[in-house]
């Protein structure tokens, strides 16, 4: 079946603003297993990785990491090979999720880079805020985040929102998300995919025709990334765990240690069993959730941007009830996240070891040079590498 959704223009750039959690890396990882075949179709999806993160974040000049503990600016080379190579005839598609709370101006800087309005058109990802919310939170997590998910629901509907907050819905506002890209490109370059929740294949539909891309030629490829969400024993360990590490270690540290040796391997590594906890949205925050996803939908409706879906889909009511902390965590997560930890730590070990085998051996091989100051033995300079440091 033909796409009734118009493909943009040959030569230009389609600018994909994935917010968290709309499916966002199912796409991308498709796109990326598609990369050698897009060409065939007239489409470039550039670099070699699965997402353009580096490159956005090096574009917008976005600080990466905790503020206080670790952040910095991505090298601006990352930047300049994503423009050599949307110098391209056919149609390029770029896609991040840092691209959601970037400031207008920095937005319209990467438009210019591109090519300019003329060249280029954006496109949101948008799905239920109610199914955002519990997502959202996994998110922050992953990040150091030690707030209780009901806690933390209760800061994002403060009538006077907290910076926290007012992070969040400069993100999550769905309305002003869509209105400041199409304030930068134009409301007829701007658009608008809803992915209703269940429903697998909208956002490959909804690219293939961007894209001019033949029907299902991205839905029907292997997901190899699984992405799922945290089970609710699993979100309370990680929540517990940040509590315990807060203040000892750096962003690189946590990065590393936490976020891909323990939660990528708990969460990648094993199915959960179907009677394990999931995480639920208290009644009130369901009812909140429901009332502003109605305002959401209304406000993309009548935004003037192209839509494709159904806007009332973003109003749709989370899973809610009266879920617990819990305070058992499965054997075979504990296992997973376990394993992680110590692979990570013994991949570090044999590094050191094998650069104090390497300096023991540089060392041997020249003769030592009288000085006045300290001098190096071999074996002392293979104990500072083991210890991670030099002299």
């Amino acid at each position: 079946m033909e796409s009734t959704i118009s493909p943009i223009g040959e030569g230009e750039v389609l600018l994909h603003v994935g917010l968290h959690k709309t499916g966002t890396t199912a796409l991308q990882v498709a796109l990326a297993d598609a990369r050698s075949e897009l060409g065939e179709f007239g489409v470039r999806y550039p670099g070699k990785g699965l997402y353009h993160h580096k490159a956005i974040l090096a574009g917008a000049e976005r600080p990466y990491g905790w503020r206080d503990n670790g952040a910095r600016i991505t090298p601006k080379k990352h930047w300049k090979k994503m423009l050599e190579e949307v110098d391209y005839p056919g149609r390029t598609i770029i896609s991040s999720e840092f691209l959601d709370d970037i400031a207008p101006d920095k937005g319209a800087k990467i438009v210019e880079d591109l090519g300019g309005v003329s060249r280029v058109s954006v496109v949101v990802t948008l799905r239920a805020i109610g199914a955002i919310l519990p997502s959202a939170w996994q998110q922050g997590l992953k990040a150091g985040v030690q707030t209780p998910y009901d806690a933390w629901l209760k800061v994002m509907f403060e009538e006077e929102p907290t910076p926290r907050a007012q992070r969040f819905w400069y993100r999550h506002d769905q309305v002003e998300q869509v209105r400041r890209w199409a304030d930068i490109v134009g409301p007829d370059r701007t658009y608008a995919v809803i992915i209703p929740d269940g429903d697998r294949k909208a956002i490959f539909t909804a690219f293939e025709g961007l894209l001019g891309l033949p029907d299902s030629f991205l839905a029907n490829r292997e997901q190899i990334i699984q992405n799922r969400s945290m089970t609710a024993p699993e979100a309370e360990y990680v929540r517990r765990l940040n509590k315990e590490l807060s203040g000892q270690m750096s962003w690189d540290e946590y990065t590393v240690m936490v976020r891909r040796a323990l939660i990528l391997n708990m969460v990648e590594q094993r199915r959960p069993a179907s009677d394990e906890p999931r995480i639920v949205t208290p009644e009130w925050a369901a009812d909140k959730a429901e009332e502003f996803g109605k305002r959401f939908a209304a406000g993309v409706a009548e935004s003037g941007v192209r839509v494709i879906g159904d806007p009332a889909a973003l109003a749709a009511r989370p899973r809610s009830g009266s879920g617990e902390r819990p305070e058992l965590l499965s054997i075979d997560a504990a296992v997973a996240g376990s394993a992680g930890l110590v692979l990570e730590a013994l991949a570090e070990r044999r590094a050191l070891e094998e650069k104090a085998k390497a300096a023991e051996a540089a060392a041997a091989s020249v003769e030592a040079v009288p000085s006045r100051g300290r001098r190096w033995t071999a074996k002392g300079a293979a104990r500072a590498v083991k210890r991670g440091f030099s002299k």
